[in-house]
């Protein structure tokens, strides 16, 4: 018994890895932050991830954050030269959520969604 709930938690955690593995954030995002559109643009090499985000505010604005960070097993945050944080999780190969929180300010939950 105690072999077989080795053996069972051994291939979980390498289906689990293996998925983690095989998420990338390569490509363009869609989401909506408190109603507003956002659009996102990342590339990843390895860990590390780099991308463009556009937030348009009420005046209809584009605020755009420049975005430098890692990957690791599915978990990402990438963070503006100003202070601004993007982090997450990717939920599959086009769905991501997380939070964006701007610099001395509370976070904004972020639910990212592949259209490329």
């Amino acid at each position: 018994m105690r072999k077989t709930g080795f053996v069972f938690l051994s291939v979980l955690w390498l289906t689990v890895a293996a998925h983690a593995a095989a998420l990338d954030l390569t490509g363009k995002w869609e989401a909506q932050v408190m109603g507003f559109p956002v659009t996102a643009e990342f590339t990843q090499k390895g860990k590390l991830l780099s991308g463009v985000l556009v937030l348009r505010d009420i005046t209809g604005q584009s605020n755009t954050y420049h975005l430098s960070g890692t990957i690791v097993d599915g978990f990402f945050a990438a963070v503006h030269g100003s202070g601004h944080m993007l982090r997450g999780t990717m939920l599959g190969p086009n769905e991501a959520d997380g939070e964006f929180t701007l610099k001395d300010a509370q976070p904004l939950p972020i639910h990212l969604r592949r259209v490329r």
